[in-house]
């Protein structure tokens, strides 16, 4: 009988042992997921009055100018955040600069995929001139593209608007308007029909970086 007591104490004792263990590694297993679920969405570095110069074998192919840089590169799809406005150079294949101004940007690092907001405007090497309250800029396949209303001066006096929108090329010189009208500067044989004075080039103070900005190089 005593025999009999002790066994059944040493079993109770191993069960004791083997549910203290499932329960600790239990805890771990749950500690390791809540790990798993922390945010990471949040800037784990940032830029002040930050000026960004992109060369690509010397030579430059974009220039940004920006009161603030937050950027957010622990997530799987990391990106920079420009909630204060920039304003953008870039340069096409041919060198020829073409400039973007917009209140708030962010920008997909993996894929360079530009999103401007708020009173953009785009200046082509012409002196067109765009405007539009959103712009998505692909930087790889040189597009743009938006669905709010689009307004562009020609540097000749030639005014059309896109109530819906446009799909074109980064120096807006080839798009797709959707459901456009607007006045059309006949200059052929010194010949003028626009119904409205033509819209001269609006001309932007690019300096709107009150301190002396800190320049960054990045290479290719």
């Amino acid at each position: 009988m005593r025999q009999l007591e002790l066994s059944f104490k040493s079993h109770k004792k191993a069960a004791l042992c083997i549910g203290a263990a499932l329960l600790f590694f239990s805890c771990e297993e749950s500690k390791t997921d809540d790990l798993g679920k922390i945010n990471r969405n949040f800037a784990d570095r940032t830029t002040i009055n930050a000026h960004v110069i992109h060369k690509d074998s010397g030579v430059v192919r974009l220039d940004l100018k920006t009161p603030l840089i937050e950027e957010y590169t622990l997530i799987d799809s990391p990106y920079t955040l420009m909630r204060k406005g920039l304003d953008l150079t870039f340069y096409n294949q041919k060198l020829e600069p073409n400039f973007l101004r917009a209140d708030w940007a962010k920008i997909q690092q993996k894929t360079k995929f530009y999103e401007g907001k708020g009173n953009v405007v785009m200046i082509n090497n012409d002196g067109d001139t765009l405007k539009t309250q959103k712009i998505f800029w692909d930087s790889q396949n040189r597009k743009i593209y938006t669905h709010d209303t689009v307004t562009i001066a020609r540097a000749d006096g030639t005014r059309i608007i896109s109530e819906n929108g446009l799909e074109g090329s980064e120096d807006f010189k080839q798009f797709t308007f959707f459901k456009n009208h607007g006045e059309i500067n006949a200059d052929q044989k010194n010949q003028k029909k626009t119904t409205q004075s033509p819209v001269s080039r609006q001309v932007i103070d690019k300096n709107i970086l009150p301190l002396e900005p800190k320049t960054k190089e990045i290479q290719d």
